[in-house]
């Protein structure tokens, strides 16, 4: 595989496996700082979708992310119309529990669709 071969190069789904294993590193922010790092995950979220989708490269791990909302209505029983991490935030105690329960839902949600 080859840097321009699409294959090789990692999707939205293996970043976020990257940043969950080293958040300081790709985030700039680590424990016990979450509120920030819930910020960037969510800014860095945000902004690997739009470089995807300007550049019009096709990634199935951000296809698939897509519908990790759709998941989070169900599961949780609530809208997700403020979106997945500020909702997550609200449901949650503090934002040390809102980082967990992110990364578990959304391990969940990659179980539940194959994605493991």
């Amino acid at each position: 595989m080859t840097a321009t071969n699409p294959a090789s190069r990692p999707s939205l789904l293996t970043w976020l496996d990257m940043i969950q294993a080293r958040p300081g590193m790709y985030l700039g922010a680590h424990p016990p700082h979450y509120g920030a790092m819930l910020d960037r995950l969510e800014s860095w979220i945000v902004g690997y979708s739009e470089a995807i989708r300007t550049h019009q490269i096709r990634d199935p791990g951000i296809e698939l992310y897509w519908s990790f909302w759709q998941f989070l209505e169900k599961r949780l029983g609530r809208s997700m119309e403020q979106g997945t991490i500020p909702t997550i935030r609200l449901i949650s105690g503090s934002d040390a529990e809102a980082w967990e329960t992110y990364w578990r839902l959304l391990a969940e949600f990659r179980t539940s669709a194959g994605a493991g």
